[in-house]
């Protein structure tokens, strides 16, 4: 390597911007219905993130716009690529879209990184890694890291696929699990085919099972990542052996499942609470302070849906609370939020409130 490049690699900026244009390198079919796009920054950023947080994009398709957020599948010891590992849901748009249109060279957008899972803040000397399906995205992130590292944590990783074909990342988990000593791999299929002659564990997780994989399980901080009924299964079985839950930690992969259930609960919540305040009846006026507009806003409105009805630019992804791409400061006034897990304390200190899971409770205006 030459001196002028090494130079050039020395000079390049980590990745600190909320938002990020991005042009893809490559891309893995990983499975007949999942690949790996391999993007690095058209401005040169070094992606440095957390392990199991995500990112958010946002797509316009047929004129309509989408909001979407992906696990970052790829390592931040490897950070001059970002790799989104995606599965094709034919019921969807946002998934299908991308693997028919992103190819190599194509430009997206994007917002990040965001969440509170991952494997930094969380001290652990054993760990156990369960995933199912495309929930593998979080584990390989932390898994790479590890390895990456040559860490001396001791890792555990029970991988639940369908079928043989469907194994993501098949090859470099065995090489993983072959290369490195602490590594200790078990991918279990579901319904493996008649033809593909699959000789390992099979079968849906249960008590029974996850005693005899993890022996030790009650020393391991557990990380589990997959589609909801996978994750209650997984929570359920971890109940029934008396593991201290406090040691349990998981990201739903289904943006319209847990998510979504868990904010519709807590604006129920919200609204009752609303209901009963009598100092916040409403409707509000809603100031915008940069063109001086105020609307009237009625007390159950979620604040970035009436921004985005008045026509105003501004960043969403989760719509959850989870990613933060909503926030915005606000001026004066007071607001009740259901869930805030994506603003962290410095932006709260400063105002700022994520607007997706946000409503008034007297008049407000925001710098917007």
């Amino acid at each position: 390597m030459s001196l002028k490049c090494l130079e050039e690699i020395q000079n390049i900026q980590s990745w600190i911007s909320r938002k990020t244009s991005v042009v893809c390198v490559n891309v893995i079919q990983e499975t007949p219905d999942v690949k790996t796009f391999q993007f690095k920054a058209i401005e040169p950023q070094l992606f440095h993130f957390k392990p199991g947080q995500f990112i958010g994009i946002q797509l316009e398709i047929d004129g309509e716009k989408h909001n979407r957020s992906y696990t970052i599948a790829s390592s931040p010891t490897r950070p001059h690529l970002l790799e989104l590992t995606i599965k094709k849901d034919t019921k969807g748009t946002v998934s299908p879209w991308l693997h028919k249109n992103i190819v190599k060279g194509s430009q997206l957008e994007v917002r990040g990184p965001a969440g509170r899972f991952n494997c930094l803040d969380i001290e652990s000397d054993k760990v156990l890694l369960i995933s199912a399906g495309s929930g593998i995205t979080p584990m390989m992130s932390m898994a790479r890291f590890w390895c990456d590292q040559s860490s001396d944590k001791n890792i555990r990783f029970l991988n639940w696929a369908r079928g043989v074909q469907d194994i993501i990342f098949r090859r470099e988990l065995a090489l993983m699990d072959h290369n490195h000593h602490n590594f200790d791999l078990e991918v279990i299929c579901t319904m493996p085919g008649l033809s593909e002659n699959w000789l390992g564990r099979r079968g849906r997780i249960n008590t029974t099972s996850l005693a005899d994989m993890v022996p030790d399980l009650k020393e391991r901080t557990v990380f589990c990542c997959g589609p909801e009924g996978f994750m209650e299964q997984v929570k359920g079985c971890l109940q029934a052996l008396e593991f201290d839950m406090a040691n349990y930690h998981d990201e739903s992969f289904d943006p319209g499942g847990k998510k979504k259930a868990k904010i519709a609960s807590e604006k129920e919540q919200l609204e009752e609470e609303l209901a009963t305040n009598k100092a916040a009846i409403g409707p509000f006026n809603l100031t915008f302070n940069k063109t001086g507009k105020t609307v009237v806003v009625e007390k159950e409105e979620v604040l970035l849906e009436r921004i985005e009805k008045e026509g105003i630019a501004i960043e969403s992804a989760c719509r959850a609370g989870n990613c933060g791409a909503c926030q915005v400061k606000k001026l004066s006034g007071k607001t009740i939020t259901a869930n805030e897990a994506g603003l962290f304390g410095e932006r709260k200190e400063q105002g700022y409130i994520l607007t997706c899971t946000t409503h008034l409770e007297s008049d407000v205006t925001l710098e917007l």
